[in-house]
Order: C-alpha cells, then sequence, then structure tokens
C-alpha cells in the first residue's frame, strides 16, 4: 500500500503577497530574505487563458514560472500527435533550466485551465543562484524529480494497460494537485483534466479513456461532481484490483 500527502498549498498562492509566495515555494525555501525580496521586486504576475503556450519545445526559457492558480501541461510533440508528460498546479515551478545558460526546454509549456502565474526573469534567477548555491542544489532536485516522472511516464506507456495507466495518472494528479475530502477517506481532484486531457497523458482515445472511467465509477473507485473528481482511497493506494474483482 503507498500513501502520500498532498503538495497542495495550505493556503492558495494567488491570496499571497508576492514575497510570501517566494519564500515558500521550491526551489526559493532556503533563500535569505534578502534575497526573496531581490526576487520578488523582479516579479511580475501573469494571468493566461487556457492553452496560452508559456514555453516551447526546444527553446530556453526567459524565466521561471510559478503556478500561483490553475493546471499547465508538459507536452511533448510528435507525428502529428502530442503527449501530456506532466501536469502541474500551484507551487510547482516550470522553466528552471534557465538558471542552466539557456538550456532549451524538452518540452512545451501551456495552460490547460485559465491560470494566474508569477513570472521572474532568467537573467535575475541565474544571478541569485550564483549568491546562493542552495537554491542551484534544489533546483537540480526539482529537474530530476521532473525527469524521473516522465521515465515513469514512458515506461507505463511500454508496460500497462490502459486502465493500469489511467490509474497511475490519476494518481500523479491528485498528488499534486489533490487534497483529502471532509470527513472521508477518499481523494478530491479539481478541477479535473477533460477526458480529451487524460487521453493525451495516457498514449490513448478519448473513448477509451471515458469507457475505463465508467468501468471505474461503476466498482466505486471514481465519481464525479461538476468540474471535481472523488477518487476512492483504493484506487490511489493501488488496492483497486481487489475493488474490480469484486
Amino acid at each position: 500500500m503507498r500513501s502520500f500527502d498532498s503538495r497542495r498549498p495550505a493556503i492558495p498562492l494567488e491570496r499571497l503577497p508576492v514575497p510570501e509566495v517566494i519564500a515558500v515555494v521550491e526551489p526559493f525555501t532556503a533563500a535569505r530574505p534578502e534575497e526573496v525580496e531581490t526576487l520578488a521586486a523582479a516579479a511580475a504576475r501573469l494571468r493566461k487563458t487556457s492553452g496560452s503556450v508559456l514555453l516551447e519545445e526546444g527553446i530556453g526559457a526567459e524565466g521561471v514560472f510559478i503556478v500561483l492558480r490553475g493546471r499547465v501541461n508538459l507536452v511533448r510533440e510528435g507525428g502529428g500527435r502530442d503527449l501530456i508528460l506532466s501536469s502541474l498546479g500551484p507551487g510547482d515551478v516550470i522553466g528552471e533550466g534557465c538558471a542552466f545558460d539557456d538550456t532549451p526546454m524538452s518540452t512545451s509549456a501551456v495552460t490547460a485551465t485559465p491560470s494566474e502565474l508569477l513570472h521572474i526573469p532568467a537573467d535575475i534567477v541565474a544571478a541569485h543562484v550564483r549568491r546562493q548555491p542552495d537554491t542551484l542544489v534544489r533546483l537540480m532536485r526539482l529537474m530530476s524529480t521532473k525527469l524521473r516522472d516522465i521515465e515513469n511516464v514512458a515506461s507505463s506507456l511500454a508496460l500497462h494497460d490502459v486502465e493500469e495507466r489511467l490509474r497511475r495518472t490519476l494518481v500523479r494528479l491528485v498528488q499534486r494537485q489533490g487534497r483529502r475530502a471532509p470527513h472521508s477517506s477518499d481523494w478530491i481532484l479539481a478541477p479535473v483534466p477533460t477526458q480529451s486531457e487524460l487521453a493525451r497523458m495516457v498514449g490513448s482515445c478519448r473513448e477509451t479513456v471515458s469507457r475505463t472511467l465508467s468501468a471505474m465509477a461503476r466498482n466505486g473507485l471514481v465519481s464525479s461532481s461538476g468540474r471535481r473528481m472523488i477518487l476512492d482511497e483504493r484506487l490511489v493506494t493501488g488496492d483497486a484490483e481487489e475493488a474490480s474483482a469484486a
């Protein structure tokens, strides 16, 4: 059985002053107060509509984006199709490679919902990590985690059927963007990706994802309410197979 704590910030980040946002978000949590103030002075709040391209694959990031509200997909295109390799939510950082001499993006970053972000220019981030190496170490840790997530997606495509790929995808999403349901062991994922998005995350088609979700719903593993999806604890901990066989 697996367990985890939701990474969703306890306080909505868009409500916090910019210095407080930077101070509580990795990789800047070890930054000295004067460094936080320097980063905050150069930062800009941005509001983007759904489908906005923040960063393009193959092009260096112009700075770091911190997601305050909404969801951003990391997308790789090829053969006329695209695959969503990761979906990021509040508290996640995009474009951290800008601290390493204009390293090109391996994916594009596209907003999946109306989103609010904090942008810190690349030269400000690069100067900061030279003054505070602790942040550089944390940036490398973040990049390593993202690479591991992408490798997990790639191996899942090769080794698992659609149902298991979808289960793993929902677990990753709720781990990043979900929260515990009040007075329950269930988990709430909101806003839930569309079925088309989920299909692009698991390398399948919308119709197959729809049928798989319906089967999960019949087994009591998922349910929907508006833009929210409720995930049963068995699905999250990996006990879904027992539930499906019941």
